[in-house]
């Protein structure tokens, strides 16, 4: 379903799709520019990198209430809980907010039907 906006929570939750995509896009930026790139972070800089990429298409998709954009940041979430327990320290904070995310986007998924009714 095309809406000229979205609802205040769809829109608040591209926000943070948003600003997760540019945080770790700083965070490359950071490790990039402060030392000599080893061939031991290329492969962590490749994932930081397509993961702030699939952020930012799917801030704008959620914006624009698209159905492949639902589906994209449900499969966001659930990386990034996973990926907050797998650092040290244990971001907890971060597994919860997704998690919220994640069970908002559930809950209003008719918001991204498309027009044969289905996501």
């Amino acid at each position: 379903m095309d809406r000229s906006y979205p609802s205040l929570g769809i829109s608040v939750v591209s926000v943070i799709w948003l600003l997760m995509g540019m945080l770790n896009g700083v965070q490359i930026v950071q490790i990039v520019t402060t030392r000599p790139v080893s061939s031991e972070i290329f492969l962590p800089l490749g994932l930081i990198s397509g993961l702030s990429i699939a952020y930012l298409v799917v801030g704008i998709g959620l914006w624009k209430t698209r159905s492949w954009a639902w589906k994209g940041a449900i499969v966001l979430a659930a990386i990034g809980i996973v990926g907050s327990f797998l650092q040290q320290p244990v971001r907890l904070f971060i597994a919860l907010l997704l998690l919220c995310v994640g069970i908002y986007l559930i809950l209003e998924r008719d918001q991204f039907l498309s027009a044969e009714g289905t996501l």
